[in-house]
C-alpha cells in the first residue's frame, strides 16, 4: 500500500513541474501560436479571395464568397492585415450581387476593422436597394455598415 502512494505523489509532482514549466513557456507559445494562425487565417483568405475572382460559375464564386463570410465569421477583425483587407473590399467592384452580399457579410463581420470599405458599400447601396429579387445584397450592405460603426441610409423610391 505504502509503494502505491509514493507513486502517486511522484506523479503529483510531476505533473505539477510539467504544468509550471508550460505556464512559464505560455506566452511564448501564445505568441508562437498566434503568428502560425494569423499566416493560416491569411492563407486561407488569399485562396478563398482567388477562388472568388476565378471561379467559372456563379455558384462556384458565390459558394468561395460565402466561405469568406464563414472565415471572418467571429475572428478577432486585426487578425486580418490592411493588405487583405484592401483586396476584400475590392471583391465589391464584381457585378454579382450574390458575391457582394457575401463580401459585404465578411467585412460586416470585421466591425470598424473595415471602416475603409464604408465609401463603397454606401456607394452600391442604392442599387442593391432597387434590384428586383427576394433576396439582393441590400440587407447584407446595411448590416454590414451597422456593424462598422455607419448608419445606412434610407431605402431610396424605385422605379
Amino acid at each position: 500500500m505504502r509503494i502505491i502512494k509514493i507513486n502517486v505523489m511522484r506523479k503529483v509532482r510531476l505533473v505539477s513541474v510539467v504544468g509550471l514549466v508550460l505556464l512559464a513557456l505560455s506566452p511564448e507559445l501564445c505568441a508562437q501560436s498566434h503568428s502560425r494562425h494569423k499566416k493560416q487565417l491569411k492563407g486561407q483568405l488569399s485562396q478563398t479571395m482567388a477562388k472568388i475572382r476565378s471561379g467559372k460559375t456563379l455558384n462556384s464564386r458565390t459558394d468561395a464568397a460565402e466561405h469568406l463570410g464563414t472565415l471572418t465569421h467571429g475572428i478577432n477583425p486585426h487578425r486580418v492585415d490592411e493588405a487583405t483587407l484592401i483586396e476584400m473590399v475590392s471583391l465589391l467592384d464584381t457585378q454579382e450581387d450574390s458575391v457582394r452580399a457575401w463580401v459585404a457579410a465578411s467585412l460586416g463581420h470585421l466591425g470598424p476593422r473595415a471602416k475603409l470599405a464604408v465609401p463603397r458599400l454606401l456607394k452600391l447601396l442604392p442599387e442593391a436597394d432597387c434590384l428586383q429579387g427576394s433576396l439582393t445584397s441590400a440587407p447584407f450592405i446595411r448590416r454590414a455598415l451597422e456593424r462598422i460603426g455607419e448608419t445606412p441610409p434610407p431605402a431610396p423610391k424605385c422605379d
